[in-house]
């Protein structure tokens, strides 16, 4: 399968746009973050929107290609949290809100264990409101996943569009849903604090630096083998139910791409060190390149001699891109890695 961007992705037409559009307003490095994420949040609202309409309406009138179209719009949905997930600072912090879009890692599968619970058949209704409730493990896409794409719900008796299923599926879009609203509401009030506090810029640039690295260490090392006991697992993927771990790994760097270049390239500009922010452009992008013709799950690569070969040169790109932030680029600015994030919340 070859890999195609999500469909909310933004082009080089509309990031050039929105970049203009801060300049007219405000050209400070922290004014781009700030519309970029913003921008970014808003697609993850509006994505989550969709999945929960489309899980309301095949639910209630089953069909297979409403399935298909609420698995599509899942992946959408969970694309959009990818783009936004290197962003660790402000409101994403507030009650484990992070968590509660993606419980991961799950080595003690209590994903499942949780939505076994709540499909018990007694039980007669679920909202989502019993959903903010409890865990977070049943609280976001995986729990969503868990119940789209595992065998274990959909060869048995709790197969979608079964009541059990349908009821916690809305519950669990319709949560993500509000917690998506929420969030992107919640960034926009922070603006004025976000642009008058000079740490964000630490704040920002060390939150990209932290998702590479886990990128790096957890989401492609440790599913290769790499890291860990030495033995490739792609259970230690995240979406590796429904297939789409290395889709998702792309998602995350286009969204690294379109919402936080935009405002390290201000950023070095008043630095009078452009150069260095070009120098990881050009490696980010060189790590996209990786993707072309790849499929969507990291899963057949390491069945292959080939396959891991590509891994470990997809590995080596994703650590030299967060070399360059943590090199010469921290170095320029004079970024303390001991930064916390939520100093400047």
């Amino acid at each position: 399968m070859r890999l195609t961007a999500p469909l909310f992705i933004l082009t080089t037409a509309s990031v050039l746009g929105i970049s203009l559009s801060v300049q007219a307003q405000d050209t400070s490095p922290r004014a781009a973050w700030h519309t970029q994420i913003g921008h970014g949040y808003q697609q993850l609202a509006d994505q989550t929107e969709q999945l929960a309409s489309q899980a309301d309406a095949y639910c209630a009138s089953p069909s297979d290609s409403g399935l298909t179209e609420v698995k599509t719009l899942w992946t959408n949905a969970f694309a959009a949290w990818q783009a936004v997930r290197f962003v660790d600072f402000g409101p994403i912090e507030q009650n484990t809100r992070a968590w509660k879009f993606q419980f991961w890692p799950d080595p003690k599968n209590l994903t499942a264990s949780k939505a076994s619970y709540w499909l018990k058949p007694e039980r007669e209704s679920v909202t989502a409101a019993d959903l903010a409730r409890d865990s977070v493990a049943i609280q976001g896409f995986p729990a969503a996943e868990y119940l789209l794409f595992d065998p274990k719900v959909s060869d048995g008796e709790n197969a979608l569009p079964s009541a059990p299923s349908c009821r916690l599926l809305t519950a669990i879009a319709h949560n993500l849903e509000n917690n998506a609203a929420e969030l992107s509401n919640d960034w926009g009030q922070l603006q004025a604090r976000y642009l008058q506090t000079a740490d964000y810029n630490n704040g920002t640039l060390i939150s990209a630096m932290h998702a590479l690295e886990i990128m790096a260490d957890w989401r492609i090392a440790a599913p290769l083998g790499v890291r860990g006991n030495g033995r490739p697992n792609p259970y230690l993927a995240d979406a590796w139910r429904s297939g789409e771990s290395l889709n998702m790994i792309r998602a995350s760097l286009q969204g690294m791409a379109d919402y936080f270049v935009p405002g390290l390239n201000a950023l070095m500009a008043e630095n009078d060190a452009l150069p260095l922010a070009e120098e990881f452009s050009a490696q980010l992008n060189k790590t996209l390149g990786h993707f072309t013709g790849l499929p969507s799950d990291i899963t057949p690569l390491l069945q292959t001699e080939e396959g891991v070969a590509s891994l470990n040169a997809l590995l080596a790109d994703v650590r030299a891109t967060g070399q360059i932030l943590t090199g010469p680029i921290a170095a320029k600015l004079s970024v303390v890695r001991g930064f916390n994030s939520s100093d400047g919340d």
